[in-house]
């Protein structure tokens, strides 16, 4: 009998193994729930209907699932949804919840649209109003919407006929005996589109190049209306200055009153001076003349450049050096030119040159010419170019330097040095003792 009690009697490891199991089922239950809460929104929408949706539906973004339906009950006149969706998906705060029916028979999922692309997001616990839901229409609603169209078109006691009768009968009598006038209208319809099928490549072309034209308008649609801009000032401004513009058509009118008797009086001068302007436009247009004077104009500006850089006042000389092509080895220069002059026996007639004139030619022989372009140079400095150590050195307006700083004399042309009548000093160096020929 013990031993029978023993084996029901349950033992502490089975009990602990239970409780453990329960609390692990009940921590697992808790954290998925938790789980779900913080990687979940939950949603309120309330709409009309809720037909053939029930709990568990897809919720939609985009045609991707998001989410599901999670309960439906009814609020009143209307139904009230809650849903959940992941909550890694952004979705507009004013985002709508539109029930949509892929099939007449599959169930039906919610869509939240439109898709977000920025601004403030639909949080949790959000309630989506009556107002920015949608239902797709029953078939009870649109076969109930087309047989009260069929009664209301239909016979009625006050319109035997009905409206549809009477519109068909207005139209037949309309088109009573207009038989021929709707036959050549029909034929000229049938002409005009054979012609626009025969001439459809030129007719497309046309319409391409409107297509073109209307878009080099809309890519320069800025300087369009910058130019319309303008226009609009520029006539304000005529219409501001109406007066001046008359001011200025009286004066040239005075003018050519002027000018007429002039013309009258020195004709045949200014014939002649139009035929010489017309002799030496026509010899500039001449091949040989055109060529010399597009080679001037492209020359002289580089030359003028090159010239006016030759002398640099900061140095007080001259930055260049004249140079003779060829002359570095002149008896090549030389016998080259009549070798390439002889036609027969060039060979010996360059032999021959170098053998009579390579003394001469060796003699002359230089790089650069034997003399320079600096004869007197000076240091020379532009007012510009001049730092003064003390403000109270620089000369005035209308006064330059001397050799002695602090003098300083009129600045003329024929003043030199302190020898100049009117010559001042510097503030704080009177008494300066300057000789006559500082």
């Amino acid at each position: 009998m013990n031993d029978v009690l023993r084996i029901r009697r349950p033992r502490p490891r089975t009990i602990i193994g239970a409780l453990v199991v329960l609390l692990a089922l009940a921590a697992g239950l808790i954290g998925w729930r938790l789980y779900h809460r913080l990687t979940t929104n939950t949603v309120i929408a309330y709409l009309p209907t809720a037909n053939a949706l029930y709990a568990g539906d897809k919720v939609q973004i985009m045609g991707v699932r998001v989410g599901s339906v999670d309960n439906i009950e009814p609020a009143g006149d209307k139904m009230k949804v809650t849903f959940h969706y992941d909550n890694k998906y952004k979705v507009p705060a004013n985002a709508s919840a539109v029930v949509v029916n892929p099939t007449l028979v599959a169930s039906r999922s919610i869509q939240l649209e439109p898709p977000y692309k920025g601004g403030p997001v639909l949080g949790n616990n959000a309630v989506i109003p009556i107002e920015r839901t949608q239902v797709p229409t029953e078939w009870d609603e649109l076969r109930e919407s087309v047989a009260n169209i069929i009664s209301k078109l239909g016979p009625t006691p006050e319109q035997p006929k009905g409206p549809f009768g009477e519109a068909i009968e207005s139209f037949a009598d309309g088109l009573s005996g207009k038989g021929k006038q709707i036959n050549t209208t029909l034929n000229s319809l049938s002409r005009s589109l054979t012609a626009l099928n025969e001439g459809r490549g030129d007719f497309f072309a046309v319409i391409r190049s409107l297509a073109q034209f209307v878009n080099a308008l809309h890519k320069d649609d800025r300087q369009f209306v910058a130019l319309n801009t303008n226009l609009a000032q520029f006539t304000d401004k005529l219409t501001r200055s109406d007066r001046d513009l008359a001011d200025a058509i009286q004066q040239f009118d005075s003018l050519l009153s002027t000018l007429r008797p002039f013309l009258a009086k020195n004709r045949e001068v200014l014939a002649h001076d139009i035929d010489n302007l017309a002799d030496l436009t026509t010899t500039l247009v001449q091949p040989d003349p055109l060529n010399g004077l597009e080679t001037a104009l492209h020359v002289l500006p580089t030359l003028e450049t090159n010239l006016s850089q030759i002398y640099h006042p900061s140095h007080g000389a001259v930055m260049s050096i004249p140079a003779i092509p060829n002359f570095a080895n002149p008896m090549q220069f030389v016998c080259s030119m009549i070798q390439a002059g002889s036609r027969l026996g060039y060979q010996e007639s360059a032999e021959l040159c170098a053998q009579y004139l390579a003394p001469i030619l060796d003699a002359i022989k230089f790089n650069y010419l034997p003399f320079g372009l600096n004869a007197f140079s000076t240091a020379e400095a532009l007012p510009k170019e001049i730092a003064y150590s003390e403000p109270r050195l620089q000369p005035p307006n209308g006064y330059k330097d001397t050799t002695v700083p602090g003098i300083w004399v009129p600045d003329t042309p024929l003043s030199h040095r302190n020898t100049q009548p009117g010559w001042v000093v510097a503030p704080g160096m009177q008494g300066t003792q300057v000789g006559p020929a500082t």
